[in-house]
C-alpha cells in the first residue's frame, strides 16, 4: 500500500513538473516575437540639410505634438536632447562626410546612430532591448515637460484664468484669479479675510458662466467687478470657451482702457457743448477727409441739411453743396472750381488757409483752415458782416471828420495818449508839411521839434515838452514863424488821454516886406485844383 502511495505521489510530482516546463517553454517561445515586433518597427529619420525628407511611422509618431515652424532637424534634436544630452547637436555638426556616430542614452532611452550618406543624414533610434522603448521614454519625457510648461504658463500668467464645471462651480483657478478674488471679497482693514475666503473652497466665481457657449467658439464679454475700496468698478474683458462639460475662462484687465474711454467721452461731450454755443461755424474732417464733427453754428450759417452732414460726406462734397447754395465765391468754370478746392484743401493742411469770402447776398465770411493731429482738418466759418459793416461806418466817419478838419482855417493835429500823430488837417500839413517821424507812436516830440525849428524861441515849446501825459493842462500861446507871421497856438486835452493842438492863421507881421508865404503854404497854394 505504501508503495502504491509513493508511486501516485511521484506521478503527481512528475506531472506538475512537466506542466511547469511546458508553461515555461510557452513563455520562452512567445517572448521573442514581442521583441521582434518592437524591433521590427524602427525609428528612423532621413534629413537633407535641415529638412526631413522621410521617416518611419514610429518616427513620425514621435514627432506628434511638436511645435509648428522651424527647421525639422532642430525639432528632432530638441526632442532627443531629453534622453541623450545637449551635446548631440554639436557632435552632429562636426560629423564629416561619410562619417558615423553612435551614442548611448544615460537614462535608458536606448541608443542613437547617425550616418552621413551622400549629403543625407540618417538618424536611427534603437531601443535598449527588452526594456522600455525609446519612443515610450522620450514621449513620456516630452509630455511631462509640456505639462510642466503649461502649468507654469497658467499659474504665472498675469491674467486671471479659471475653469467651471457644468454646474458653474469653480474647479481650478490660477494665482492671478485668486488674488483678484481676494481683492473683490476682502474688505479694507480685514487682513484675515483672504485666508477665510480661500479656506471656503470652492471659491465663489467672480462672474457667471455664459449660458450660450458653443464648443470651440470663444465668447468675449466686457464685465464689471465691484471693488470694496473704490467707488469705480474694475473692468475686464472675459473670454469664455466651452471645454467638454465645463468651460475655460480668461480675463484681461481693461480698467484703464475703460476709464480712458469715459474720459474721452466726457471730453468730447464738453467740446460738443462748448462748440454748440459758439457763433463760429466749425467743421472737422478726418484723415480721409470725411466730416466727423460739426456744430449748430455751421448748420445755421450754411443751411445744409442735417441728413447730408450726418452721412459723413467728403470735404469736396460739402464744398460742392456750399457752391450750389451760392455761399462760396464761384469761379467761371467747374475745372477752375475743382482746382480751387484742391488748393484750398492743401493750404488748410499746411495751416496757411485764411480768406475772406464776399457772398452774393452781401454777407462777408472769414474762413480759416487748420490742420490737426493724425491728418485731420478743421474749417472755421465766421460771419464778419457786422465787423465789416462797423469798420466801414468807422472809416466813413473818419473820412467825414477829415473832410471837416480840412475845411477849417485852423491847422489841427490830434495826438494819441502814447504821443502818436492820430489825425491832422490839410491846413496843418500845408503849414508844417507831412510828418516825417521815424517813430509814429512817438510823433509828438518830433512834431514839437519841427515847430521849434520853424519859429522864433518861445516858452510854449518847453511847456508842450513838459506836458504831463496823464493830466495835461490847456496851453494857449502866441508864436512867431521865422517869416514873421504870428500864430495862435492852443493845446487842449481830449477824452481818453488824447491831445488836440491848433494853430490859428497869421495875426500880423513884423515887417511889411515879408509878404512871401512859408514854403509849405506856397507849395500848397500852387497845387492844381
Amino acid at each position: 500500500m505504501m508503495h502504491l502511495l509513493d508511486a501516485i505521489g511521484a506521478g503527481i510530482f512528475a506531472f506538475s513538473g512537466a506542466l511547469l516546463i511546458v508553461w515555461g517553454l510557452t513563455l520562452w517561445t512567445r517572448r521573442p516575437p514581442v521583441v521582434a515586433r518592437r524591433r521590427s518597427d524602427p525609428i528612423v529619420f532621413l534629413f537633407e540639410g535641415q529638412d526631413l525628407v522621410d521617416a518611419t511611422p514610429a518616427a513620425r509618431r514621435l514627432l506628434r505634438g511638436q511645435p509648428e515652424g522651424g527647421p525639422d532637424l532642430a525639432k528632432v534634436l530638441r526632442l532627443l536632447e531629453r534622453g541623450f544630452g545637449p551635446d548631440l547637436g554639436p557632435r552632429l555638426a562636426e560629423l564629416p562626410s561619410g562619417g558615423r556616430l553612435s551614442l548611448a542614452s544615460p537614462n535608458g532611452a536606448g541608443a542613437v546612430e547617425v550616418a552621413e550618406e551622400g549629403g543625407a543624414l540618417r538618424l536611427t533610434l534603437r531601443p535598449d532591448g527588452v526594456g522600455a522603448s525609446a519612443i515610450d521614454t522620450l514621449a513620456f519625457d516630452a509630455a511631462r515637460e509640456e505639462l510642466q510648461l503649461l502649468r507654469g504658463l497658467a499659474e504665472d500668467s498675469p491674467h486671471p484664468i479659471w475653469t467651471l464645471d457644468v454646474r458653474g462651480e469653480l474647479t481650478w483657478a490660477n494665482r492671478a484669479y485668486l488674488a483678484l478674488a481676494d481683492i473683490a471679497s476682502v474688505r479694507p482693514g480685514d487682513p484675515d479675510g483672504a485666508t477665510v475666503a480661500r479656506a471656503a473652497w470652492p471659491v465663489q466665481p467672480l462672474w457667471d458662466s455664459p449660458t450660450d457657449l458653443a464648443e470651440g467658439r470663444p465668447l468675449q464679454e466686457r464685465l464689471a467687478l465691484a471693488s470694496p475700496d473704490s467707488e469705480e468698478p474694475l473692468w475686464y474683458d472675459v473670454t469664455s470657451v466651452r471645454r467638454g462639460p465645463g468651460s475655460l475662462h480668461f480675463a484681461t484687465d481693461v480698467t484703464s482702457l475703460v476709464q480712458a474711454e469715459v474720459t474721452r467721452l466726457h471730453f468730447v461731450q464738453t467740446l460738443a457743448k462748448t462748440f454748440a454755443h459758439l457763433a463760429t461755424g466749425l467743421a472737422v474732417f478726418d484723415r480721409d477727409r470725411r466730416l466727423v464733427l460739426f456744430n449748430p453754428a455751421f448748420l445755421d450759417l450754411t443751411g445744409l441739411p442735417i441728413e447730408f452732414l450726418s452721412g459723413r460726406p467728403l470735404v469736396q462734397a460739402v464744398l460742392d453743396r456750399l457752391r450750389d447754395a451760392r455761399i462760396l465765391p464761384e469761379p467761371r468754370d467747374y475745372a477752375s472750381w475743382r482746382e480751387s478746392v484742391a488748393a484750398l484743401e492743401a493750404a488748410a493742411a499746411q495751416g496757411e488757409y485764411r480768406e475772406t469770402w464776399t457772398l452774393p447776398g452781401g454777407q462777408t465770411w472769414r474762413v480759416t483752415g487748420r490742420p490737426h493731429p493724425d491728418g485731420a482738418l478743421a474749417f472755421l466759418f465766421e460771419d464778419i458782416s457786422g465787423e465789416v459793416g462797423l469798420a466801414r461806418r468807422i472809416r466813413t466817419e473818419v473820412d467825414t471828420m477829415r473832410d471837416v478838419l480840412d475845411a477849417l482855417d485852423e491847422a489841427v493835429a490830434v495826438f494819441s495818449p502814447a504821443g502818436g500823430l492820430f489825425l491832422s488837417s490839410a491846413t496843418y500839413e500845408g503849414l508844417w508839411g507831412p510828418s516825417s517821424s521815424a517813430m509814429p507812436d512817438k510823433a509828438l516830440a518830433d512834431e514839437v521839434a519841427r515847430w521849434k525849428a520853424g519859429c522864433h524861441p518861445s516858452s510854449a515849446w518847453s511847456r508842450l515838452e513838459n506836458l504831463a501825459p496823464d493830466r495835461p493842462t490847456p496851453i494857449e500861446e502866441q508864436v512867431r514863424l521865422l517869416d514873421g507871421r504870428k500864430l495862435a497856438m492852443r493845446a487842449a486835452p481830449l477824452p481818453h488821454g488824447a491831445l488836440l493842438v491848433r494853430f490859428q492863421g497869421s495875426v500880423g507881421r513884423d515887417r511889411p516886406e515879408d509878404e512871401a508865404l512859408a514854403p509849405h503854404d506856397s507849395a500848397r497854394r500852387t497845387e492844381p485844383a
